[in-house]
């Protein structure tokens, strides 16, 4: 007379995946493209540095690259705040659930 321990979620959830969550797919996304241009932006600012260090001339190129950079990342963040001010104001919009 053994009991059989009941299923701990219903039949018809189980091994079903969750939700796709749009909003956390979108910044996690952001993060990792922030990331990349951070990185990138440091790597240049890093090598003209050291150029004008090392008594070289920097030229054209350096202040050029950055500057292009800068303004790449300027332009996502943003974008980021876009993103961010719209689902602010989508859930404000939005009855409280019940």
């Amino acid at each position: 007379m053994s009991e059989e321990l009941p299923p701990l979620l219903p039949p018809a959830r189980q091994g079903s995946k969750p939700p796709f969550d749009r909003e956390r797919f979108v910044f996690k996304t952001l993060a990792v493209v922030i990331c990349t241009q951070l990185l990138i932006y440091s790597l240049a600012a890093g090598v003209c540095g050291q150029r004008a260090l090392a008594g070289r001339p920097v030229g054209q190129v350096c202040p050029g690259t950055l500057e292009k950079l800068q303004m790449g990342f300027d332009s996502t963040l943003n974008l980021l705040l876009a993103l961010l001010g719209g689902a602010a104001l989508t859930r404000v919009g939005r009855p409280p659930a019940s």
